[in-house]
């Protein structure tokens, strides 16, 4: 048990964005929130986004933020509650907060990122990610 929990503890949560293809790669992905900084409740401004199978060993996924993706169970937040979607739909001048959690805590992971007038997610370089545990 003791060795379970050390190797859950050491495995790669990291994501990264790759801007030219317009694709997040996740490492043993957990729960993926995309948030956006609009104060309009009624727009998508919260993504929610997990395996569909829950068990799945697969170490990489990846989301397409223009497509659909596979092997993946997204939600979209807004004024209506949650709402299950095949689609990440970003909308163009947004700050983007993207958190990747999980394990009771023990991954926690936040990086921060805008959109330009078309909607390209692009890395907000003057923002430094956050790593560590979720305050609570």
């Amino acid at each position: 048990m003791m060795l379970f929990l050390l190797l859950a503890c050491t495995e790669d949560h990291s994501f990264t964005l790759d801007e030219k293809r317009q694709i997040i790669v996740v490492n043993n992905l957990l729960a993926l929130e995309i948030e956006s900084d609009s104060s309009q409740i009624d727009e998508e401004h919260l993504f929610f986004i997990t395996k569909v199978n829950l068990y799945d060993k697969k170490e990489l996924d990846t989301i397409k933020l223009h497509g659909q993706s596979t092997g993946l169970y997204i939600k979209k937040g807004d004024s209506s509650g949650y709402k299950k979607t095949l689609r990440v739909n970003l909308r163009p001048n947004r700050k983007y907060t993207i958190t990747h959690s999980g394990m009771g805590g023990r991954v926690f992971i936040q990086e921060f990122y805008y959109t330009d007038s078309k909607g390209i997610l692009r890395v907000d370089r003057s923002r430094k990610r956050k790593v560590g545990y979720r305050d609570t």
